[in-house]
C-alpha cells in the first residue's frame, strides 16, 4: 500500500499539544491537503489524535483516489484544502468521488492559526497539519467548497474565462492610450472614454492613428465613414477638431501607428467579441434557471452579477443574511475595548469577488432604482462618504437578494 499508516501515536514531530477537549465534529478522520502543481502533502488526524498518514502524493488521479478511499476504511472523512481551485481541482473530485466531505481554509485564517502553534517553520508538511489541527479545533474557521453541478462548472468556467478577457481589455486599453498618448495627447483626450467603443477601434485599424488620419485627408477619412453603419459623428467631430492642433510629428510616431496602435486595437477588439460571445453562451444557458431570472428582475442585476452570486453563494449555508452580508466583507468590523475604544469600520475580509460584484451592482442600481437613489441620498446625508454610502446599499440589497433566492419570488413582491 503506498499510503503511509502510521500507528497510532500522539504528534510529536511538528507540535506536541494537547489533544483532550478537541472534537472531530462529526468526522472520524480529518485530512489537511496542502495542494501543489506537481505533488501535495498529506496529513490525516484519527479521532484521538493519531496520525493516519503523513506523506507526499503525486498530482495523480489514481494516487488520490487510493489515498481518499484508504483512510474512508476508518469512517467519515473530511478533507481541508488551501486552494479550492485550480491546482487543487483534481484533488476536490476524488475527494468527492471517494465520499469524503471537503472544506477550505483560506490563507490568512491558515496564517493565523499557524502562528498559535509552536514553531515557525514554512513547510508543506507544517502547512498540512495546521490545516488538520485548524479544522479539529476551530471548524468555524473553515469554509464550504460548493458542490459544482453541471450548471455551476459550465458557469464558473464562462465566469473565468470573462474575467480573464477584462484584464485582458484593461491591459490592452492602458497600452493603447500610452501609444497616443506619445503620438499626439491632443487625440487620445478626444477620444476619452470612448477609446474603445467599436467606431473608434475601427477608426483606429482603418487609419492607425491621428497622423494616418491627416495623410490620408479629410475627404477619405468621411468616405470611410460613410461606409459605417452607426457612425459616431460627435466623437468624429472631436477627433477631427483636435487634428488642427497637430504640427510636430514625434519620433517614432509611424511605427507606433502602423504596429503598436493597430496591434492594440485590433486586440481590444477581439477582446470585446469574446466576452460578448461568452455573455450570449451564458445567458442561453440560464434561459430555463429560475434564480437567474428572479436575481435579473432585480434592478441593477445583470448577467454578470446574477452569476457571480450562483456560483460563490450557496444560500442553504447560511442562516440569515447578515451571515450572508459578513461572508461577502460588506458587513461593519467592530472595534471595542473597555470604554476608550469604540467603533466600527468597514471589513476587509471576505470573498472579494463576489463583494465586488455587489458593489458595482449597487452603484449602477443609483442610475435605475429610485428606491436604491433614495437610500443612497439617505446615507450621504448622514455624513457618509460616496464608497460608505454605496457598501451601506449594497448590503441593504444583499438582503433582498438573499429573500429573493430563498422565497423564490422576483424583486417587486420580494422588496
Amino acid at each position: 500500500m503506498w499510503v503511509q499508516l502510521m500507528e497510532p501515536a500522539r504528534i510529536t514531530d511538528l507540535a506536541d499539544l494537547p489533544m483532550k477537549g478537541y472534537t472531530m465534529q462529526g468526522f472520524d478522520v480529518i485530512v489537511g491537503l496542502d495542494v501543489g502543481k506537481s505533488f501535495h502533502h498529506m496529513y490525516a488526524l484519527g479521532k484521538g489524535g493519531e496520525v493516519l498518514a503523513n506523506r507526499v502524493i503525486g498530482q495523480h488521479e489514481r494516487m488520490l483516489l487510493d489515498a481518499f478511499e484508504c483512510l474512508s476504511g476508518h469512517g467519515s472523512v473530511l478533507v481541508v484544502v488551501d486552494q479550492p481551485n485550480n491546482i487543487g481541482s483534481l484533488a476536490i473530485a476524488c475527494a468527492r468521488k471517494a465520499g469524503c466531505a471537503v472544506a477550505y481554509l483560506p490563507g490568512l485564517a491558515m496564517r493565523r492559526a499557524s502562528g498559535i502553534l509552536p514553531g515557525d517553520a514554512k513547510t508543506d508538511e507544517r502547512d498540512a497539519f495546521v490545516m488538520a489541527m485548524t479544522a479539529r479545533s476551530m471548524p468555524q474557521a473553515l469554509r464550504n467548497v460548493l458542490d459544482e453541478d453541471a450548471l455551476r462548472a459550465d458557469l464558473i468556467a464562462l465566469a473565468s474565462c470573462d474575467d480573464d478577457a477584462s484584464c485582458d481589455m484593461t491591459r490592452e486599453t492602458n497600452r493603447l492610450r500610452a501609444h497616443l498618448v506619445e503620438v499626439h495627447p491632443a487625440f487620445e483626450s478626444a477620444l476619452g472614454n470612448d477609446v474603445t467603443s467599436p467606431f473608434a477601434l475601427k477608426l483606429l485599424m482603418r487609419f492607425g492613428g491621428p497622423w494616418g488620419m491627416r495623410k490620408a485627408g479629410k475627404a477619405t477619412v468621411m468616405r470611410w465613414v460613410k461606409s459605417q453603419k452607426r457612425p459616431a459623428m460627435k466623437l468624429l467631430e472631436r477627433l477631427l477638431a483636435s487634428l488642427d492642433q497637430m504640427a510636430t510629428e514625434p519620433a517614432g510616431t509611424a511605427l507606433r501607428e502602423e504596429y503598436g496602435i493597430l496591434a492594440c486595437a485590433g486586440r481590444i477588439a477581439e477582446l470585446a467579441a469574446i466576452r460578448k460571445g461568452i455573455r450570449h453562451t451564458a445567458e442561453l444557458m440560464l434561459k430555463d434557471c429560475p434564480t437567474f431570472r428572479l436575481l435579473t428582475s432585480m434592478p441593477g442585476v445583470g448577467t454578470k452579477t446574477a452569476i457571480t452570486f450562483m456560483t460563490h453563494v450557496d444560500i442553504a449555508c447560511f442562516d440569515n443574511p447578515s451571515k450572508l452580508a459578513s461572508y461577502a466583507g460588506i458587513a461593519p468590523r467592530t472595534h471595542q475595548s473597555g470604554t476608550s475604544i469604540k467603533g466600527e469600520s468597514a471589513g476587509k475580509a471576505g470573498n472579494k469577488a463576489l463583494k465586488n460584484a455587489l458593489f458595482l451592482s449597487a452603484f449602477a442600481s443609483l442610475r435605475s432604482d429610485p428606491l436604491s437613489r433614495e437610500y443612497y441620498d439617505k446615507k450621504r446625508a448622514e455624513g457618509k462618504k460616496h464608497n460608505a454610502a454605496v457598501i451601506c446599499l449594497a448590503r441593504r440589497r444583499l438582503k433582498i437578494m438573499f429573500a429573493i433566492v430563498r422565497d423564490q419570488r422576483p424583486y417587486c413582491l420580494a422588496a
